[in-house]
C-alpha cells in the first residue's frame, strides 16, 4: 500500500471525525458565547422621545437586529431589557415619551408625563447598573424639550457616561443639525466648558450615502472608550464593526492558544485532515469566528460556518505546510513537536483571524455570495497565509533566541 492510499474503511473514518470535530466546533463556539454572563457584559440604555428611531439607532450601531419589535423582558414599566445568548452586550430599550410631554407641566398636583418619564428612566439607570447611554434627540424636529436636558443632565450627574445623537438626519437640514447642537450643548454645558466636560454629539442616519463627520463609527469609539475595560471586548464581539479591535484581540488570542500549544506535543489522528486540529487550536478557532460573528454569513453558504471552515484549516494543516518546518515529520501517525505545533497555531490562527477580517471587510463594500466565503476561506488561500505567519513566528523566535545568546 502506498503511502497516499488509505486502507479499507478510511473513508468512513475519515467522514466520523470531521463530524466530531465540527460538532465540537460548535460546542466550543457556543460555550464561548454564553460564557458571558450578564454581570460581565455592557449595559447600554436607549432613550428618547417615542418614534425618534432609538431601536433602529441601536441596529445600526450594532450592524444586526438587536431591537426586533416586541422581545425583552420588561425591567420596570416602560423599559425593557434586551439579551441575546449569542450577542454579549445588554440594551435596554425606552418606550419613550410623547414629543408633547413636558417636564415641568403640572395639572391638579399630579406629576407631569414628561415627569414620570424621567422617573422611571432614572430608576431602572439605577437598578439596572447601567454602563453607557445613548440619548436620541430626532434631527427633524429640531426641537429639544425640557425633558431631554433635564435626563442628560441627571445621567451626568451619577458620572453616567452618556452621548446624544441626533437621529434620521437624511431628512433634515444640515442647518437644523448645526442649531440643535448648538441648542444641546449650550443647555448642558452651559457657557465655557472644560473640553473633556463637553456633551458628546454625534448623528445617525440609515442612509449609506450620507457622510457624517461625528457618526456610527465615532459613536462605536467613544462607546469602546468609555466601558470598564472588562466589558470592552463583549462590546467589540457584539459589533460589526471595529475591525482594528477585532483584530487587535484575536492576535491576543492567537499569541496565547501559541505558547500553550509550544507547552506540549500532539499526535495527528489518522486518515482525516480535520482531525489534525487540537482542543486548544478548536478553541482559538471557535472563539475567532465568533468574534468576527462569522454566524452570520450561514445563511449566505446555505450551511454552517464549522462545515466549511473546519475541514480546510484541517487539510492546510496536514497538507503542505506542516513540511515546510523541519521536524514537523509526517502527518499521518507522525508526533508533532512542540516548538511546531506553537507555529501552526499561531500560522494558522492568523489567516483565519486575517481572513475572517477580508471578509467582513468585503461585507461593507457590498454583496457577499457563497463562493466569495468559499474562495475566502479555500484550503489553498488560507494555506498561503498561513505559510506567512508560520514564518512570522519562526523568525520571531530565531529574533529572541540570536538575543539571548548575544547577551
Amino acid at each position: 500500500m502506498s503511502e497516499n492510499e488509505m486502507p479499507q474503511g478510511a473513508d468512513s473514518i475519515v467522514k466520523e471525525d470531521s463530524e466530531k470535530i465540527q460538532n465540537r466546533f460548535r460546542e466550543e463556539m457556543e460555550s464561548f458565547l454564553s460564557g458571558y454572563e450578564d454581570n460581565s457584559k455592557p449595559r447600554i440604555l436607549v432613550a428618547g422621545a417615542t418614534g425618534c428611531g432609538k431601536s433602529t439607532l441601536c441596529n445600526l450601531v450594532f450592524n444586526r437586529e438587536v431591537c426586533a419589535a416586541g422581545p425583552g423582558t420588561p425591567v420596570t414599566r416602560g423599559v425593557r431589557k434586551i439579551s441575546r445568548p449569542e450577542i454579549p452586550v445588554i440594551v435596554y430599550d425606552s418606550e419613550g415619551y410623547e414629543t408633547g410631554a413636558r417636564f415641568s407641566d403640572r395639572s391638579d398636583g399630579e406629576e407631569s408625563a414628561g415627569q414620570k418619564y424621567c422617573d422611571l428612566i432614572m430608576n431602572a439607570v439605577e437598578k439596572e447598573r447601567i454602563d453607557l447611554v445613548w440619548y436620541c434627540i430626532s434631527a427633524p424636529g429640531s426641537r429639544v424639550t425640557d425633558v431631554d436636558i433635564s435626563l442628560i443632565k441627571q445621567f451626568r450627574s451619577l458620572k453616567k457616561p452618556v452621548a446624544v445623537v441626533l437621529t434620521q438626519i437624511d431628512v433634515a437640514t444640515e442647518e437644523d443639525c448645526e442649531e440643535l447642537k448648538k441648542t444641546i450643548a449650550g443647555e448642558v454645558d452651559g457657557p465655557n466648558p472644560e473640553e473633556d466636560r463637553k456633551i458628546a454629539i454625534f448623528e445617525s442616519t440609515n442612509d449609506s450615502g450620507i457622510t457624517v463627520p461625528e457618526g456610527l463609527d465615532e459613536l462605536y469609539a467613544w462607546s469602546l472608550a468609555h466601558l470598564e475595560e472588562s466589558r470592552r471586548d463583549a462590546f467589540v464581539i457584539s459589533c460589526h464593526r471595529g475591525f482594528d479591535e477585532k483584530y487587535r484581540i484575536a492576535r491576543k488570542w492567537v499569541s496565547a492558544a501559541a505558547t500553550a500549544a509550544a507547552g506540549t506535543a500532539f499526535s495527528p489522528v489518522p486518515f482525516s485532515d480535520a482531525a489534525v486540529i487540537t482542543p486548544i487550536q478548536l478553541a482559538l478557532f471557535a472563539k475567532t469566528l465568533a468574534l468576527w460573528n462569522m454566524a452570520d454569513f450561514e445563511k449566505i453558504l446555505g450551511t454552517g460556518i464549522a462545515e466549511v471552515t473546519m475541514p480546510l484549516i484541517g487539510k492546510s494543516l496536514a497538507g503542505n505546510l506542516i513540511k515546510l518546518i523541519p521536524g514537523a515529520g509526517s502527518v499521518i501517525g507522525g508526533i508533532i513537536n512542540a516548538g511546531v505545533a506553537g507555529s501552526l497555531t499561531y500560522g494558522t490562527g492568523m489567516a483565519l483571524n486575517k481572513s475572517c477580517r477580508i471578509l467582513n471587510e468585503k461585507h461593507l463594500e457590498g454583496s457577499v455570495t457563497a463562493d466569495t466565503i468559499r474562495e475566502i476561506f479555500s484550503s489553498e488561500t488560507l494555506r498561503a497565509c498561513a505559510e506567512k505567519y508560520v514564518q512570522e513566528r519562526r523568525d520571531s523566535g530565531s529574533a529572541i533566541s540570536g538575543e539571548q545568546q548575544s547577551s
